[in-house]
C-alpha cells in the first residue's frame, strides 16, 4: 500500500469541493519559492493557470498535483 502524498510537499494544491461554490482555491509554489493562491471555476481555467505559474507540471501526479477531496471537479456555477 502506497502512503498517500503529503499535501504541506505538493506544489500545486486544490481546496475543498462545496457543490454550491463557484471556485475551488488553487495553491501554487511556483519554482522559485514565491506561493500565489488564485480561484478557479474550471478544469480548463485550472490547467492554463498551473501551465502559467509552473509550467511542466504533471497534473495526474499526486505528488506534484494534490486535491483536498474529489479530484478534477469543479461546480461550474
Amino acid at each position: 500500500m502506497t502512503t498517500p502524498p503529503n499535501a504541506a510537499a505538493a506544489p500545486v494544491h486544490i481546496s475543498q469541493f462545496f457543490p454550491e461554490g463557484r471556485f475551488r482555491q488553487v495553491r501554487i509554489v511556483r519554482h522559485d519559492g514565491v506561493e500565489l493562491t488564485e480561484p478557479c471555476a474550471t478544469q480548463a481555467q485550472f490547467e492554463a493557470l498551473v501551465e502559467q505559474y509552473r509550467p511542466g507540471t504533471d497534473l495526474h501526479d499526486p505528488a506534484q498535483v494534490y486535491w483536498v477531496d474529489r479530484p478534477g471537479e469543479w461546480s461550474g456555477l
